[in-house]
């Protein structure tokens, strides 16, 4: 089950893997549009302030809470921040059913979240964690490692009652592809504008997809195309929210059951926010 879903990331990822999602809670309206449509079994619940209590039969919960005050291009508040301060949501509806805790947590959010206020935002989680008897393992993970050509790091946070979260967390590591130099003969991704905290460029991929604006104002990164490999070397292009799942792992068009209640342009916002798909770890059904 999972709370703060977004458009269902983890819970593609994890259906890969052989899981089925039976609760999904999300506040946005054009991302639980998108749930209601993708994951049609799936009882939904719109406030993680109002939910009670989680399925019986639960054995998964994934959580990537609001990352606002933790990231480097937001409000960096902190844990405590209006938004991220959210967090402890999580711990209120797991330990609602402490006799029967679920066997496993997985958490995720921006790799900032370690900086900030020197780290204060992980050691509230962990303690969270351990208070109930759980163990443990993190680590920060690009999707480029996942064959995706989007540069965008998140850290991970899985958690077990009975099982070593090092083992299935920890237990493989390919390694980043092997960072090359702009070149004529790669495509080179960047933003046209990056205000005072920059997310940077990416050679022969993007850099890491962003939500745009409050008001729903896409804002995509562009992309110089390779000489030699289009008709018009050297053009620039801009990818298409389409372009954008796919780089997120998603199919085209994954998101478009939002536009019935929201604008077209919110799609960037809810794949910018989601979770990439091909990071999830292969948990045993």
């Amino acid at each position: 089950m999972g709370l703060f879903a977004g458009v269902g990331g983890f819970e593609l990822g994890l259906a890969k893997a052989g899981h089925e999602a039976r609760l999904l809670c999300e506040i946005d309206p054009g991302a639980r549009a998108v749930l209601a449509a993708r994951f049609p079994g799936a009882r939904l619940h719109a406030d993680v302030r109002t939910l009670r209590k989680l399925p019986s039969d639960a054995q998964i919960l994934t959580a990537g809470f609001p990352c606002q005050d933790l990231s480097q291009a937001g409000r960096t508040a902190g844990i405590d921040g209006k938004s991220s301060g959210l967090w402890r949501e999580v711990f209120r509806v797991l330990s609602a059913g402490k006799k029967s805790l679920l066997p496993f947590v997985l958490i995720e959010n921006v790799p900032f979240m370690l900086r900030v206020d020197r780290g204060r935002a992980l050691d509230l989680i962990v303690a969270s964690l351990e208070d109930l008897g759980y163990r443990w393992a993190y680590r920060v993970v690009d999707s480029m490692s996942f064959g995706l050509p989007q540069r965008r790091q998140r850290v991970f946070l899985l958690a077990s009652l009975d099982e070593d979260p090092r083992a299935i967390l920890l237990s493989d590591d390919v390694g980043l592809p092997a960072p090359r130099d702009p070149s004529p003969e790669l495509a080179f991704g960047f933003y046209w504008t990056e205000g005072n905290r920059g997310l940077g460029t990416a050679v022969d991929a993007v850099p890491t997809l962003k939500a745009g604006s409050t008001v729903g104002i896409p804002s995509p990164p562009a992309v110089l195309l390779p000489c030699g490999r289009v008709v018009t070397p050297g053009r620039v292009v801009t990818p298409s929210i389409e372009d954008a799942e796919r780089l997120q792992g998603f199919p085209a068009r994954w998101t478009a059951p939002s536009e019935a209640v929201r604008a077209r342009a919110q799609r960037w916002r809810l794949v910018g926010n989601s979770v990439t798909v091909d990071f999830n770890p292969t948990l045993a059904v």
